[in-house]
């Protein structure tokens, strides 16, 4: 996966029916258009789980076009990180995702994601010429794109699939009814010692009205089945695909902090990574909330830790002062940014990471857990 390519995203997101409407999205759609038009910039339109977001996408893939913006359209559902690995494949300059990420199902919004400056989501005044809503027959073949596919491709060169396909292991995967459903399975197969199992995988707008993000969530039901099928790990991932949770076979559900040490420390001792690794203070009541010797961390790793009250601004201040990427970038909230892999959070690649840690491992998560926060905590 490349790692050249981290546009800046632009973000707006309201509540459904009362700011988020399909005015609101055309006016804004109107102001894209013009300034991609002005610029001869292409745009890829795609789309998350969220309520209508297919038609919503459909609609503004039409108008661009009308505008004279060459605009393709999402064939599918995608992850966030697919839409962003697709501009790193150059399939349009920009892209405009209708999604509200991980916020309450009755949002919804629009991501504006672009290497250009002074690309706005400003509205503009004047009403969009009326339309037909929702938008009737299926669009043009060759203005489809296949991002899931794009990014399944980038999934396996990346990660070890055979080492953990070959591996005879029990992971339970929590796709929290978004994007993610199906990518596991897809990658994993059903002829390998590993069985991928797939909870909450059909697509549902409001995320059978939870919190679509793991850390925010309770996930009962995925710790349960981790817990008293004695599986070997869970994995949750967010409704956009941005952000991971990671549970060992007892149920336990490890703080992004502690889940970003481990999966560092793995990237440093197999496959030979240095540098910075990023996170955010372990949440209250967690192992590591306490005071942590991380400089015998620093010396096993070769890594160092760098604890930031806002992760993503530090990961970003970091890549324009130096050039070069953290190991790793975790989020309070689960979002993991692997530098050497991509400049984006992924949480799906960062679960198909640690199911290759574990694989290697044996299937001992609990072990390697164990042996950081001895470490850690000096034991």
């Amino acid at each position: 996966m490349s790692v050249r390519y981290r546009p800046d995203a632009q973000v707006w997101a309201a509540v459904v029916a009362a700011d988020f409407t399909l005015d609101q999205v055309r006016r804004r759609g109107l102001a894209i258009a013009s300034q991609l038009g002005e610029r001869g910039l292409s745009c890829l339109v795609a789309y998350d789980t969220r309520f209508m977001g297919s038609l919503f996408a459909r609609d503004l893939a039409t108008l661009l076009q009308r505008e004279g913006v060459h605009a393709t359209l999402a064939a599918s559902p995608a992850p966030l990180p697919a839409v962003y690995h697709a501009l790193d494949q150059r399939v349009a300059d920009t892209a405009l995702y209708v999604s509200a990420g991980n916020q309450a199902y009755y949002y919804n919004g629009l991501v504006l994601l672009t290497e250009q400056a002074n690309l706005s989501l400003v509205p503009v005044d004047s009403a969009p010429l009326p339309a037909a809503f929702p938008p009737t027959g299926d669009p043009p073949a060759e203005l489809m794109v296949d991002v899931r596919d794009l990014y399944l491709k980038a999934l396996r060169a990346a990660v070890e699939i055979d080492l953990i396909r070959r591996t005879s292991m029990t992971l339970f995967v929590d796709a929290m009814h978004g994007t993610g459903a199906g990518i596991f399975p897809a990658l994993l197969g059903e002829s390998g010692q590993t069985r991928a199992i797939e909870i909450n995988r059909e697509h549902d707008p409001l995320f059978a009205r939870g919190s679509p993000t793991p850390v925010a969530n309770s996930l009962t039901r995925l710790k349960k089945l981790v817990r008293e099928s004695d599986s070997h790990l869970g994995l949750a991932i967010s409704a956009d695909g941005a952000a991971m949770a990671l549970i060992d076979r007892h149920g336990e559900q490890f703080d992004p902090a502690e889940t970003g040490l481990l999966l560092a420390a793995y990237l440093a001792r197999q496959h030979r990574q240095r540098g910075t690794v990023v996170v955010p203070a372990p949440a209250a009541g967690t192992p590591l909330a306490g005071p942590a010797h991380l400089t015998a961390w620093e010396d096993a790793t070769g890594l160092k830790i760098e604890i930031a009250g806002d992760p993503e601004a530090h990961l970003a201040t970091l890549v324009a002062r130096d050039r070069i990427p953290p190991v790793l970038a975790a989020t309070a909230d689960g979002q993991f940014t692997l530098g050497r892999y991509a400049r984006y959070p992924d949480g799906i690649l960062a679960g198909l990471l640690c199911a290759e840690m574990v694989a290697r491992s044996g299937g001992n998560l609990r072990d390697l857990i164990d042996a950081q926060r001895k470490q850690l905590l000096q034991i």
